[in-house]
């Protein structure tokens, strides 16, 4: 196997270098391989600091999450960089790299496209989740201030950045909770009108149990509190959110009369919440609603909860309709993002074309500046100096003003289709002018 299978084959060569983007992500390896193949921020310096040392790599940036390790180069014509890269990055850390497939490699116009779509989330595992572009501003970031990225690697994640956030404002592509989570935060928001001010009980300290205090706590919930059977993995949970306040197992019930929101996740094969004890927790809360959300399997919280005024049970089953809801919603939307995110790559296509054409843009500007001089020459001795100061300004407008559609045509900004640069040349014979050393 090597590295370039699953190549895209668009390409843009340029004066300014090529293009390559190389990793792997949750669709082309399982997570044991990305575990291997993750990199701390202290990791990637030094892989970058090693790989920028050959001369063919010019610009690096990398991509790092749960589910993706990629990693951006901008390369010279000059030399291999793919191989060099695949080798240091990936194979080093894991031999199981070579399985036919693992490692995706794109090149040219796309790697833009790959880019736009991963900050757009339509390459996340979840389709339209927000943590990615965050993610991507975090990477663009650490690769501009240590100088890993330049001009154009700079310019392609920024452009990154600015499509997702307009696929998310112009499409429902991000609308809407599709995890178990962050649904649960939008229910408490149907209820209460501000999250800040609402206390959340957890019960339970499982992955699902986290997700969903971790969910809440981002979007801005006031207080946690957590209870669990076993204290010692209440105790790991509070490790990973320190705002966290836990409550003895016994005293859960007690807790019902401070918390809006109760989350129950647990492994009991009996409901730990019953409706005499949520009852009497109403009884002191004076007419205060209370969100109970059920995401035990069995069931762990009475069902005869949700007879109790004030109080609004939402199970298991009520969040997954709701998800699939909003994953439909998204789906819709999913070609309207598509199409922003091409407009969007022949944006970046037409800005990158015309950094190619700068070297060109320099030459006819200089061809112009000569001519208009040695023609201004001419005039100098037939002038006085105040008509000859009149002529040289009007000239240098003149030349101005013709050479700005050329400018604008050459570096794709008129959105026609990209000239010929050969065919530039030959026609404003700077080709004759090369030659003869001028």
């Amino acid at each position: 196997m090597t590295p370039e299978s699953g190549m895209a084959s668009s390409t843009i060569e340029t004066q300014a270098g090529s293009l390559l983007a190389l990793g792997v992500d949750h669709r082309s390896a399982p997570l044991e391989l990305r575990e291997k193949l993750s990199y701390s921020p202290e990791q990637q310096a030094e892989l970058i600091t090693h790989l920028r040392r050959r001369a063919e790599i010019v610009e690096a940036a990398v991509l790092s999450t749960c589910n993706r390790t990629e990693l951006y180069l901008r390369a010279t014509g000059d030399g291999d960089a793919l191989t060099p890269a695949f080798e240091t990055t990936f194979k080093a850390r894991s031999s199981e790299i070579d399985v036919d497939g693992r490692c995706f490699v794109f090149r040219g116009t796309d790697v833009a496209r790959h880019a736009l779509r991963v900050a757009s989330g339509l390459e996340s595992m979840v389709l339209g989740e927000p943590e990615i572009l965050g993610q991507v501003k975090k990477a663009a970031a650490r690769a501009e201030e240590n100088g890993w990225s330049g001009p154009v690697l700079a310019n392609l994640l920024q452009h990154a950045i600015t499509t997702g956030g307009r696929v998310r404002r112009e499409t429902a592509i991000s609308s809407g909770a599709v995890s178990f989570g962050y649904a649960v935060v939008e229910l408490a928001r149907s209820i209460f009108s501000r999250l800040e001010d609402t206390c959340v009980l957890i019960i339970g300290a499982g992955e699902t149990a986290r997700l969903a205090a971790r969910s809440l706590l981002e979007r801005g919930a006031g207080r946690l509190l957590i209870t669990n059977r076993g204290r010692r993995r209440a105790e790991q949970l509070r490790a990973q959110l320190p705002a966290a306040e836990i409550v003895p197992y016994a005293d859960r019930d007690r807790a019902l009369s401070r918390a809006d929101v109760v989350v129950a996740s647990t492994a009991a094969l009996e409901p730990v919440l019953l409706a005499p004890a949520v009852a009497a927790a109403m009884a002191e809360r004076r007419g205060r609603a209370l969100l109970a959300v059920d995401l035990g399997v069995p069931r762990n919280i009475d069902p005869a909860v949700g007879q109790i005024a004030n109080v609004f049970l939402q199970d298991i089953d009520t969040l997954e309709a709701l998800i699939e809801r909003n994953l439909k919603r998204r789906r819709a939307d999913l070609q309207q993002a598509q199409r922003l995110i091409e407009e969007e790559v022949m944006r970046f296509e037409r800005w990158l074309s015309g950094l190619a054409a700068q070297p060109l843009l320099d030459q006819l500007a200089r061809h112009a500046e000569n001519l208009r001089r040695h023609e201004l020459e001419r005039l100098r001795r037939q002038l006085d100096p105040q008509s000859f100061a009149q002529v040289e300004r009007a000239t240098d407008s003149l030349v101005r003003k013709l050479l700005h559609h050329p400018r604008r045509f050459l570096r794709g900004a008129t959105g026609d289709p990209l000239p010929d640069r050969a065919l530039v040349r030959r026609m404003f014979g700077l080709e004759d002018l090369e030659r003869r050393g001028r």
